[in-house]
């Protein structure tokens, strides 16, 4: 059964996939974040609470996160959705995964026990713009 390395930032995610470690590594699926590149004020049309008459009062809602925060816990949500419907679906074994530190932290967060159960390592390293081979390389010796 086929073995995933995902390499992903918070603006882009990919996924290789390979039979063995002597078998190339081939891109099968791209996830594109564009919300990655806007600005905070971008993100919302309006701040939760806002007051239209300009009076005084903290008693509107306060996020927890900024919009960024949430665009990105969401998007790791959607690339961990894509390796849950692979293992549901009996297409991986396993998988790998190497992200930059903060947004590895959020595709961790965002794993439920069987896909946490199916991770067989993981980089804290951007490997978003590397070639499935290189990708690979990154995970060696571990790699099976």
């Amino acid at each position: 059964m086929p073995t995933w390395i995902l390499v992903a930032d918070a603006a882009k995610a990919r996924i290789f996939q390979h039979d063995g470690p002597k078998d190339p590594a081939e891109e099968i699926h791209t996830l594109v974040h564009p919300e990655a590149r806007m600005h905070n004020g971008d993100l919302v049309s309006d701040s939760p609470g806002a007051q239209a008459n300009g009076g005084s009062g903290s008693h509107g809602m306060e996020e927890k996160a900024s919009p960024r925060e949430a665009e990105d816990q969401r998007f790791a949500k959607e690339v961990i959705d894509q390796v849950r419907h692979a293992l549901n679906d009996n297409r991986i074994r396993q998988f790998y995964m190497a992200a930059p530190p903060h947004f590895l932290g959020l595709l961790r967060n965002a794993m439920d026990d069987r896909v946490s159960k199916a991770l067989a390592g993981d980089l804290a390293k951007n490997l978003s713009k590397a070639t499935g081979e290189e990708a690979k390389a990154a995970f060696r010796p571990k790699l099976t």
